[in-house]
């Protein structure tokens, strides 16, 4: 049997809380996806389509929803937030009571704690009307979710733009699916598990839902005084949708509240640095940059015998490969983007009729499509990411199935005279710290991506005097950019004393070296 299917992305930033999103009946995990570049500030994230829904497998029909969730519990984090709308809302209620070790904290969207109304708590949808759409799905998918489509905008103050999303969404087609998922909503009884549960709740309405009608919110009030009830005005049954930025500060200020979310781990690179520091070093990039463009030269033998429709050269630069890329994939479209708004402005002044597309674009969170390039390729960019977990699922996230990625980038031993030169002279961080080589594999393979070939080649740089070193890092912008350097103008004594620790790397020859660990690498996804 085929896996549950499930997605991990990684945040933007580091020391993010994780984050299990739970979607409701007759939808699947890309309900989020419009939502997800905002919660990627936050969490890490971990999707799942619900068996017999997306690219998740078709369940035994028997299955109640207690063997349901024995069945996603070894595709789920071991401790995460969970937020479930609508029937994912009912199924994250009932682990969150059964497993509390698993759940820190409880997000339910559009959930109620019984679907179908009884005496005890009418504030739900009325038997009569549940039997009723039950049939009519029975009968007619295509017609019966149709009507469901309909009463989830009706009210909503924004439907035309909640329309718009959901009329991008694929129509569920498994039947038997959309059967057995009803008889959850009529079975799941969770007045128990929720006075059960210890962790931080927070239920979200929809002022103007016609599922789940915003009178539950009195009732959970009434029974479950230790969780909060939020109200999102003008919303229907998608208040994610409706009002995405509210619905993203709410679950934010929520989350705070609790102190549940990690302090982040200060970066060692400074990207705001970076960006300016590449944009003033536009006009004398090329001068200075020989190492540079034999490397891009290098990586584009990299690129498959065959091009694809569309590439993007990821780190553009001033747009120096752009014109062999343009060779390389003929007619087919090419984009080109940089972190640098400086950079980028060079590159599109003078290669203004090869690209297809500019984009200013940090690599941490592209602004694609998903699936929506064949191939990539990233000449000395990606070196200046720290957040390898979210470069690489943004990487795999934009690539077609069978996409590739062709990266160039430099290892820690870069620079290593400098960097054992400065060490004799203070303590601060002088030379630009990069991963290691088992920190991108990880990256890789977490992302899902499979590594094709990985080269390492050791690059010799030779120079007469120091300064001639350093003046050619300042002229290509990597000069340096960790947030750990020492502030102000370097002193002349530091730098006389910088000076005479790196003539110990003198050759016999009379030069002074500076190392460059360049990796080679393909990826497919």
């Amino acid at each position: 049997m085929t896996a549950i299917y499930r997605e991990r992305l990684a945040a933007y930033r580091s020391g993010a809380a994780e984050l299990v999103l739970l979607h409701g009946w007759a939808s699947d995990a890309e309900i989020w996806r419009s939502i997800i570049p905002a919660l990627r500030q936050h969490f890490h994230i971990t999707l799942i389509d619900l068996p017999g829904c997306g690219r998740s497998p078709v369940y035994s029909a028997g299955d109640d929803s207690a063997s349901l969730i024995e069945r996603l519990l070894p595709v789920l984090p071991d401790s995460a937030i969970y937020c479930g709308w609508s029937l994912g809302g009912m199924f994250a209620t009932a682990i969150a009571a059964k497993y509390p070790e698993r759940v820190s904290a409880l997000i339910t969207v559009a959930s109620n704690a019984v679907f179908v109304a009884d005496e005890v708590w009418p504030a739900a949808m009325p038997s009569a009307d549940f039997l009723a759409f039950e049939a009519a799905i029975e009968k007619n998918v295509v017609k019966g979710l149709r009507r469901f489509r309909s009463l989830q905008l009706l009210g909503d103050q924004r439907a035309d733009s909640v329309a718009a999303i959901l009329g991008r969404q694929p129509i569920p087609a498994n039947a038997s699916a959309l059967v057995q998922g009803l008889k959850y909503l009529n079975a799941i009884d969770n007045r128990a598990a929720l006075a059960a549960i210890r962790c931080p709740v927070i239920h979200v309405f929809g002022s103007e839902d016609a599922l789940v009608p915003v009178a539950s919110a009195e009732s959970f009030s009434a029974n479950y005084a230790d969780h909060k009830c939020s109200i999102m005005m003008g919303c229907g049954h998608i208040p994610f949708l409706s009002s995405p930025q509210e619905f993203i500060d709410t679950v934010v200020d929520f989350v705070n509240s609790w102190q549940l979310l990690d302090d982040a781990k200060p970066y060692h690179l400074n990207k705001s640095a970076i960006g300016r520091s590449f944009s003033r070093a536009a006009s004398s990039y090329d001068g200075a940059a020989q190492l540079q463009r034999r490397i891009a030269d290098k990586l584009v033998s990299f690129l498959p015998a065959l091009p694809s429709e569309t590439l993007m050269d990821l780190g553009c630069g001033t747009g120096y490969s752009l014109p062999a890329l343009r060779q390389y994939i003929g007619g087919g479209k090419l984009l080109a983007g940089d972190l640098a708004p400086g950079m980028l402005a060079y590159a599109k002044a003078r290669h203004a009729d090869v690209a297809d597309g500019w984009l200013c674009a940090d690599a941490e969170d592209l602004p694609l499509a998903d699936s929506s390039v064949n191939q990539i390729f990233s000449s000395l960019a990606l070196q200046w990411c720290e957040n390898l977990p979210a470069v690489y699922a943004e990487i795999e996230r934009v690539l077609k199935p069978g996409g590739s990625a062709v990266i160039a980038t430099l290892g820690p031993d870069t620079l290593c005279e400098l960097r054992e030169s400065w060490r004799r002279v203070d303590g601060y961080a002088h030379v630009n710290q990069f991963a290691l080589q088992a920190e991108i594999l990880s990256a890789i393979k977490n992302a899902g991506l499979k590594v094709e070939e990985w080269q390492e080649v050791r690059e010799l740089m030779q120079y007469e005097r120091l300064p001639d070193l350093t003046r050619e890092l300042k002229n290509i912008g990597a000069h340096n950019v960790n947030s750990g350097r020492p502030g102000g103008l370097t002193s002349r004594g530091r730098i006389k004393a910088l000076t005479a620790a790196y003539e110990r790397f003198r050759e016999p020859g009379g030069c002074l070296p500076a190392t460059y660990q360049v990796w080679y690498l393909r990826c497919t996804k």
